[in-house]
């Protein structure tokens, strides 16, 4: 039997309907617990075209997103930096809540749209991977909370791809909505479990842990919580009070305390201990 022709997109060979086929039947398998998420998911985004993808949990009144499954072609390779987490909440802020389940949006598209500062995380992963786009696929709309795809791509996405997506979502989210009940709740749990134990032997403590690792005083807690949420320095400023020459003098005192030589890589590191599992010490008053 002749086999159909794939089409180069991006770097990887776009999968032909059969193999697209075969991937959604994986996602169905390991949604109703027969077969592992993460290697489901790893077809979906190779069949789409994606080098790296996520998928995320963000919840109404949690500060860091939950990472269900990830999938990172270059993780391990010794040479790229690894995708560790989720860069969509940051980017969009609350209009990601709003998304309508079977709904795409191109983080290119929305450039305009965000805060430039909001997105420094993306930004400089994007520019370490040299990818130049990011795909938000919604798969709910529940009010407690709600679950997206992020895929990055090396190169912005033609419409044929676009077009690909659109047609293969609605089947995606719908079998997403029948999934076995608990399993995201035992996926997060499992992947929090796995990296309290990496922690505990690389001995790496998140700067917003509960032991304060970092010695910051209480107004530089303050201002790294903010950031971690996506708040730019100015947002910082307006939040706290206080002017941007006070913020960026206690950044300077943040910088030395966590090893960090600017802002990117302090939102890194916290973006790193997001995507771990990392959460939020104690709130201080």
């Amino acid at each position: 039997m002749k086999k159909s022709p794939a089409t180069e997109v991006n770097g990887f060979s776009l999968a032909d309907p059969a193999g697209l086929i075969e991937a959604v039947a994986g996602w169905s398998e390991a949604l109703h617990g027969n077969t592992s998420l993460e290697d489901a998911f790893a077809c979906l985004a190779r069949g789409l075209g994606a080098e790296a993808g996520v998928i995320v949990r963000t919840c109404p009144g949690r500060p860091f997103p939950q990472i269900v499954a990830l999938h990172d072609e270059k993780a391990g390779d010794g040479h790229s930096r690894a995708l560790r987490g989720s860069f969509a909440a940051n980017l969009f802020g609350g209009y990601l809540q709003s998304a309508r389940p079977a709904t795409l949006w191109l983080a290119s598209q929305h450039a305009d749209e965000s805060d430039a500062a909001a997105d420094v995380g993306l930004h400089v992963w994007q520019s370490s991977r040299r990818m130049r786009e990011m795909a938000v696929l919604t798969l709910n709309a529940d009010p407690s909370f709600h679950d997206h795809i992020e895929l990055h791509f090396r190169s912005r996405l033609n419409d044929q791809t676009v077009q690909l997506m659109n047609t293969i979502l609605p089947s995606v989210a719908r079998i997403w909505a029948r999934r076995q009940v608990g399993l995201v709740t035992a996926q997060v749990a499992e992947k929090k479990r796995k990296a309290e134990v990496r922690a505990s032997l690389d001995g790496a403590a998140p700067i917003l842990g509960i032991e304060n690792p970092a010695g910051l005083s209480r107004a530089e807690f303050r201002v790294t919580m903010l950031l971690s949420r996506g708040l730019s320095v100015k947002g910082v400023a307006s939040e706290l009070g206080l002017s941007e020459a006070t913020v960026r003098s206690h950044l300077r005192n943040i910088y030395a305390k966590t090893g960090t030589g600017s802002l990117a890589q302090l939102v890194f590191r916290l973006l790193d201990r997001a995507a771990d599992g990392g959460k939020p010490a104690r709130r201080w008053a």
